[in-house]
């Protein structure tokens, strides 16, 4: 049971949103903050998979779920544009990346296809939940340090301001496309939005850099 929710949890969540979203995070962050981040959140959406997850849908509306993830996509393609100084990069040795990271995790992850499909699973094997837990938190780990490394090594070869803009639009990508899943949108509509978030996005990112 444990091998074959893994197997189809890792298999999910491979080039999945969460996947790409942790992978960009690497250049905010640290790495040993990204993988902290990544698992305490993974322990907790499965968890909360396993053990509630037919009543989140309930407790909690996915539109809900789906308007926070894209404030918190929105919020960190934006911060993302400006440039790093080196207090700030004391600042990140405290523990906060890390709750902010898994809490990312956890509300991207509500609602996404591996999250229902370990609900699935533990509405199907009532009595294997541990091994639905461990299969399923085992398989997101896994996928998740796979895009880990590889952004690692990836944005390694980048330059820092390419890396920047490149995921800050992976970000706002994500952010508007769960705003147009809750809403709705028309080609029009999805022309102003991405000409007003691309301009807003341009402003900060020349501004940050004439203050620095």
């Amino acid at each position: 049971m444990i091998l074959h929710t893994f197997l189809l949890i890792f298999t999910a969540e491979m080039a999945d949103k969460t996947q790409l979203m942790i992978m960009t995070l690497t250049n905010k962050y640290k790495l040993r903050e990204v993988i902290l981040g990544m698992i305490c959140g993974v322990l907790l959406i499965s968890a909360l998979s396993v053990l509630t997850g037919d009543l989140i849908g309930t407790l909690i509306p996915l539109a809900l779920v789906k308007l926070c993830a894209a404030a918190i996509f929105l919020i960190y393609g934006l911060l993302n544009l400006k440039p790093a100084k080196e207090e700030d990069a004391h600042s990140y040795q405290f523990h906060i990346p890390t709750l902010a990271i898994a809490f990312t995790f956890l509300i991207a992850e509500l609602g996404d296809k591996t999250q229902l499909a370990t609900v699935a699973f533990a509405a199907d094997h009532m009595e294997h939940h541990l091994a639905v837990f461990l299969g399923a938190s085992l398989g997101l780990i896994a996928a998740n340090l796979i895009g880990i490394f590889a952004g690692k090594l990836l944005l390694s070869h980048i330059n820092e301001d390419v890396v920047k803009v490149v995921s800050s639009f992976i970000f706002f990508g994500f952010g508007s496309l769960n705003i147009f899943e809750v809403f709705g949108a028309d080609t029009l509509i999805i022309w102003i939005y991405s000409t007003v978030l691309i301009s807003l996005a341009y402003i900060y990112y020349t501004r940050s850099r004439r203050i620095q």
